[in-house]
């Protein structure tokens, strides 16, 4: 994965992975035994900002959310806690979270706020088997997510 993605890199504003990708991209293990090690994704994350021309890395998985940004500024938060029955596929949630993501740069918003919409979205989507079914507009994905309050990190 890392020679396919590494010359895209200087071409990129922003990237925004999962826990495994970036691993490849870095060259760093991000997934122990256990569970996804959150200081390998950031170290893999300002590994991959600094082969690139991105002003951000976002990295996702079940357990947490970080953003890195080329001003060194460092975002963690934890995902949504959406209750298991609602959950019918995670088919299409990591798209839900670049997506959430993009729309919150796009807006101007600040990363904490990108990413708590990002981990909304992708709960939201969480709730149907297809890649969008369960996706609703932005405002009800955050609604969702402050109902069902988030998980600890």
């Amino acid at each position: 994965m890392a020679s396919l993605v590494a010359p895209c890199l200087p071409h990129l504003d922003f990237l925004i992975v999962n826990d495994m990708e970036i691993g490849a991209i870095a060259g760093v293990e991000t997934i122990g035994a256990e569970a996804t090690d959150r200081q390998a994704c950031e170290r893999a994350a300002r590994i991959t900002l600094e082969r690139g021309a991105m002003k951000m890395v976002a990295v996702h998985c079940p357990a947490f959310a970080i953003a890195v940004t080329r001003d060194g500024e460092t975002t963690t938060l934890p995902p949504v806690a959406i209750p298991q029955t609602e959950v019918l596929g995670a088919n299409g949630a990591g798209d839900a979270f670049a997506a959430g993501m993009l729309y919150g740069i796009h807006e101007g918003w600040s990363m904490e706020q990108c990413l708590r919409l990002a981990h909304a979205t992708a709960a939201a989507s969480l709730r149907s088997i297809s890649t969008t079914g369960a996706i609703v507009p932005w405002q009800e994905c955050l609604a969702l997510a402050r109902g069902w309050g988030e998980r600890a990190l």
